[in-house]
């Protein structure tokens, strides 16, 4: 059973244990709690609505902080980034849908190649096989580092095809992606109409405008990593097998952008809430979205959760997006997301796990309650009156 930390006036540590009925927080009119401090060992003490507000800090190994805007973001940034490592680590809970996509995308390369296999071959390697071999470049879910240039074209497609039977999951989401973007629209077929129809709903023209998307790449050069998710440091969550260039060590939030009406929203939202900007907005959501939808006719809704489940594995598990700048995406095509939540956005099959159960016992702040952290926001300008943003 969960055991809670609750602000106590009459302790001296300031706290006292609780063990819920169901190990939950209340949630009612009448009885509800706030993340309200931390202890030095990085436990989350809750305050009863009422009785958050004022600060009394203890002393000595009794000693709390405030949990205040960048408490939140610390928290968040962990917690999402647990989440995605497992997510990418561990298969179990998306593979009914993952599996459905990459039988879709095989099924589809297959036919083109029978019909004719050397055009086929030819144009998997000249469109997509410097994307899995890279000459030296590090983009995540490569099959290796070695230059197309010195291979054969049939070497090529069989290193992707096999991949699609047995690689990790970050080959296979780039094998999805790499195959929608630039395959299927020079290949053509029945699911490029799918694929076009989801289009404009999942990747606005701001995704990819560098004025308005609003980030510009960070000062020094990043490095390789095997450091997993978005934290900023080696051993908090477990590590990727595969380093990579992280986008969140790429790119900074652009405070200079110009200004745009669905880029304000979008940015305004995230001020308000207190989320977290990683890399911005993810258009790789949205082309995995099209590609899934296309090549796996995905159509339940705990497919389509399965299926964002792996996209954070890949994304926020790979450290190139935050879980907003995914589930904002992702919301577009019917996956229920509440802003700074969770749990609606999550796949039964992960739901049921124990794996599921700790990170929520041990992250409740955040996995159950992290659609009220607006009240931590710093009070950031909305758009309409930030003198920063470039205005046109």
């Amino acid at each position: 059973m969960a055991t809670f930390l609750i602000r106590d006036f009459d302790s001296s540590k300031g706290y006292k244990e609780y063990n819920p009925q169901g190990g939950l927080l209340p949630r009612t009119n009448t009885e509800s709690y706030v993340p309200w401090g931390l202890t030095l060992s990085q436990q989350v003490v809750y305050a009863k609505v009422g009785e958050h507000q004022g600060w009394r800090g203890g002393s000595g190994g009794n000693q709390l902080k405030p949990y205040n805007s960048m408490t939140s973001k610390e928290r968040r940034r962990e917690c999402q980034s647990v989440f995605g490592t497992i997510a990418l680590n561990n298969r179990t809970y998306t593979m009914d849908a993952v599996t459905k996509v990459s039988g879709g995308v095989k099924a589809y390369l297959l036919g083109k190649f029978w019909r004719d296999q050397a055009g086929t071959m030819k144009c998997v390697y000249d469109n997509i096989g410097h994307y899995f071999y890279t000459n030296g470049g590090s983009g995540f879910g490569r099959i290796s580092k070695a230059d197309k240039k010195g291979m054969t074209h049939q070497q090529v497609w069989t290193g992707i095809i096999d991949t699609l039977a047995k690689g990790r999951l970050d080959q296979l989401m780039a094998i999805h992606d790499a195959v929608g973007r630039k395959i299927l629209p020079v290949l053509g077929g029945p699911a490029l109409e799918t694929y076009n129809h989801w289009g404009p709903m999942v990747r606005q023209d701001w995704f990819d405008d560098k004025k308005r998307r609003g980030r510009v790449n960070q000062p020094d050069p990043a490095q390789e990593t095997t450091t997993g998710g978005i934290v900023s440091q080696s051993g908090v969550v477990s590590d990727v097998a595969q380093a990579r260039v992280r986008g969140v060590d790429a790119f900074m939030r652009d405070v200079k952008r110009t200004s745009d009406p669905q880029a304000n929203d979008y940015y305004d939202d995230l001020d308000t809430r207190n989320l977290l900007f990683g890399a911005g907005i993810s258009g790789t959501t949205g082309t995995l979205l099209q590609a899934a939808l296309a090549f796996g006719k995905l159509s339940s809704s705990e497919q389509l959760k399965q299926y964002v489940m792996a996209i954070v594995g890949y994304l926020v598990g790979g450290g190139m997006h935050s879980y907003h700048e995914t589930m904002a995406v992702a919301q577009k095509v019917g996956v229920e997301y509440v802003p700074g939540g969770y749990l609606k956005s999550l796949p039964v099959s992960f739901l049921g796990s124990q794996e599921f159960r700790s990170w929520n016992e041990k992250y409740y702040d955040i996995v159950t309650l992290g659609q009220i952290h607006w009240m931590y926001n710093s009070g950031v300008l909305p758009s309409h009156l930030n003198p920063q943003l470039t205005r046109v």
